[in-house]
């Protein structure tokens, strides 16, 4: 079958008519994202993550509230994305305290051992 130019004229009005710009739906990681600026600021004045995400789920729906890790992994992308810095530097914190290890003579081995096994075992103050 074909169509006639009438056909083609009813859907051009039918398009015209159609509101210009369905709402999009905001997901909570948009949401995340478009507050970072907010969120930032507010760690900055020395709120924690948990204390900005109660406050921001007092404003969402049940059901539509945010968890704690899922806000967390939100946060760092959102400030990946807009440049921002972190507030603080998270480094590995290397241990100062040095490990004592006692060696034996080294009696024609090329290896050098650690402390004899048994004192491996420590001793419990109690009888076995």
């Amino acid at each position: 079958m074909a169509l006639k130019r009438e056909h083609l004229k009813e859907a051009k009005s039918a398009l015209k008519s159609m509101s210009t710009r369905r709402e999009k739906k905001l997901t909570r990681a948009d949401f995340v994202t478009s507050l970072i600026q907010d969120i930032h600021a507010k760690m900055t004045a020395g709120f924690s993550l948990e204390e900005i995400c109660a406050e921001l789920n007092k404003t969402l729906p049940d059901g539509e509230q945010l968890n704690m890790n899922t806000f967390k992994t939100y946060v760092r992308r959102a400030r990946t994305q807009a440049g921002i810095a972190p507030t603080r530097s998270w480094t590995r914190r290397v241990s100062t305290a040095e490990t004592k290890i006692q060696t034996t003579p080294n009696k024609g081995r090329t290896k050098v051992q650690k402390e004899d096994p048994a004192s491996d075992f420590r001793d419990q103050g109690g009888e076995l």
